[in-house]
């Protein structure tokens, strides 16, 4: 391309240097402390033991809760039953 110039490369020593130099370490960070699960939940908080069907309904219930237009709009009797014998379990452990 006629009249077509190229711009001076500045600073491409700076590309070209050596590496031998020593080059600042990072600090590095501390880890942060391991703590060990605890066994008991503390004084505040209540652990409940609940079976793979009691989280399912669980899951169900919010499900509705979240979306009650939705069908079904009620639970069958029997996850009627399952949520009063979980919400028993639950009202228990208080």
């Amino acid at each position: 391309m006629p009249g077509f110039r190229r711009a001076q490369l500045r600073g491409s020593d700076e590309l070209f240097r050596s590496t031998e130099e020593p080059v600042p370490a990072e600090p590095s960070l501390p880890e942060p402390p391991v703590h060990p699960v605890p066994t008991a939940p503390t004084h505040n908080l209540r652990s409940v033991r609940l079976s793979e069907e009691d989280i399912q309904l669980l899951a169900e219930a919010v499900q509705h809760l979240k979306f009650p237009g939705k069908p079904p709009a009620r639970p069958s009797i029997g996850d009627f039953e399952r949520l009063e014998a979980l919400r028993q379990k639950l009202l228990r452990i208080l």
